[in-house]
């Protein structure tokens, strides 16, 4: 019986056939992974910068603008007697913010109580203050009346030390224009006065908080100070010493 010759091609052009589905396999999974891939989408992100200090500060500011209109105690033009620097522990405020609006924080709150930890200590204001005052409304107040929105490059140099856009408007409007001239000058004496205390880490009992604060700042020793829920007042003379407040 005669053997058939096998043909020597025939492995080769199997192995190649091989090779070209494994290949064109390959190349539609790749396709099909890259189709399952979800699709970027141009949701509008809010553009944000870093302080030096870490602090989170947004571009965009929306508005801040505060009108006398809807002040409690409007318009009140009284010689300014000495002033007093107004301090807030951030964790404790926001935790009472929240406590008051069922868990939610305001929207020109967010500012500071997104950040409320790293913020810490900050300032709420420097008032000046009338010393034959019997209430709020007795004090110097809005004594230039509505003033303009302060540029928000202005404000963005501020908002780690007064944690809002409406906070420093405000603040201006109702305090610093009785005393200052340029909210340049009121922003950058309260933060002064700010960095040159001493402040504790840590939330601390009213008694446990004058006595920390008197230890550690020597100007201070002497003076009495005040205090109300998570604030804190330190009073100054019109040069600029710590007195006793009233």
């Amino acid at each position: 019986m005669t053997q058939k010759n096998r043909n020597p091609k025939r492995p080769l052009n199997q192995l190649l056939t091989l090779g070209a589905v494994a290949i064109i396999s390959v190349i539609t999974w790749f396709n099909n992974e890259r189709k399952s891939e979800p699709t970027p989408t141009n949701t509008p992100t809010t553009n944000t910068q870093k302080s030096s200090n870490g602090i989170t500060i947004p571009d965009h500011l929306g508005h801040y603008d505060t009108r006398m209109a809807q002040d409690k105690y409007g318009k009140n033009v009284v010689a300014t007697d000495y002033y007093m620097l107004s301090l807030s522990w951030s964790p404790s405020f926001c935790e009472a913010q929240k406590k008051r609006n069922q868990g939610k924080i305001p929207a020109h709150l967010q500012f500071q109580c997104e950040q409320a930890a790293q913020l810490g200590w900050v300032i709420h204001g420097l008032w000046p203050q009338s010393a034959s005052a019997r209430g709020v409304e007795d004090h110097p107040r809005f004594c230039q009346g509505d003033l303009p929105e302060l540029p928000a490059s202005l404000i963005k140099q501020y908002m780690t030390e007064v944690p809002g856009a409406s906070l420093l408007q405000g603040e201006w409007e109702k305090h610093g224009a009785c005393a200052f001239d340029r909210a340049e000058a009121y922003f950058a004496k309260q933060k002064a006065l700010f960095k040159s205390l001493n402040l504790p880490g840590s939330e601390l009992s009213q008694r446990e908080l004058f006595q920390w604060m008197k230890k550690f700042n020597p100007s201070l020793k002497n003076v009495h100070l005040k205090a109300r829920g998570n604030e804190l007042y330190i009073c100054y003379d019109k040069q600029w010493n710590a007195i006793d407040c009233p």
